[in-house]
């Protein structure tokens, strides 16, 4: 990988290597969105008439990107966002990808439903970082999230708000989306044209939602996992809850979605 990465000059390069080395479920999940993928495409569309004006004839030594974020300071105005299933692009991605946030110093956020857990990714770093959470009908699992955050040190909480309904993902229905993947036959031949993912993934503990599992109530296999996330995301997240989960946490507060 480290030599490919030498050749790597752009995002497109990089998603060409994604699509050879990742299997297809995990490379569809980061590639698409609901329904008929429309908003996605025109969030896309959306940064093309953004240009950089250029400035001439201005002194640019000593320029620099680096400015701060919700008070902390970042080489640029840039945070990985919050991503799921991130450990199953490529083994401990969560983990890779904090260390990655923290050596060139940008926020990292990690997610409600990443594989990694909290404490996984608070163990091998040691620049505090961002939690992303999902307000959940299980009250009681979802202030234990806020508890195992404010103690791994998370600087900040991210409250998503634009998930009271999932919306359907055709694409993860159709590739049978899971974490671990299911051991069906299309499932089986597409790992086996990719031998390095099977070869790290076989490599690490962190196969599954490592903040859900063993955490929630009664979630403590694939079966139970996948039953349980399709009742959680509660529609009836307000201000309200807003009010608590601010006050639950007692720091700082991103509100995602808006």
């Amino acid at each position: 990988m480290a030599r490919d990465l030498s050749k790597m000059t752009n995002i497109e390069d990089l998603r060409r290597v994604a699509r050879r080395k990742v299997p297809k479920m995990f490379f569809d999940y980061v590639r698409s969105g609901s329904w008929t993928e429309s908003t996605l495409h025109h969030n896309t569309r959306d940064f093309d008439p953004i240009k950089f004006q250029q400035r001439v004839l201005v002194d640019m030594t000593n320029r620099t990107l680096e400015t701060t974020m919700i008070g902390e300071t970042v080489k640029m105005p840039v945070a990985i966002a919050p991503t799921g299933f991130t450990g199953m692009m490529y083994a401990d991605g969560e983990i890779l990808a904090a260390k990655a946030a923290e050596k060139f110093g940008v926020p990292f956020s990690l997610s409600t439903m990443s594989i990694c857990s909290i404490e996984d990714v608070a163990a091998n770093t040691s620049k505090p970082f961002w939690f992303q959470l999902y307000v959940m009908r299980d009250r009681e699992f979802m202030e234990d999230l806020i508890k195992r955050a404010k103690a791994a040190n998370c600087s900040a909480l991210i409250l998503t708000a634009d998930l009271q309904v999932l919306g359907q993902r055709h694409r993860d229905i159709k590739n049978g989306l899971s974490a671990p993947p299911k051991p069906t036959l299309l499932n089986m031949l597409d790992l086996a044209l990719r031998p390095q993912w099977c070869w790290h993934m076989l490599h690490t503990k962190r196969r599954t939602f490592g903040n859900i599992v063993g955490h929630a109530k009664n979630v403590s296999d694939l079966s139970s996992l996948s039953s349980w996330t399709s009742e959680q995301f509660d529609p009836r997240l307000s201000w309200d809850d807003v009010a608590r989960i601010k006050d639950l946490w007692g720091g700082k507060l991103i509100i995602k979605g808006i």
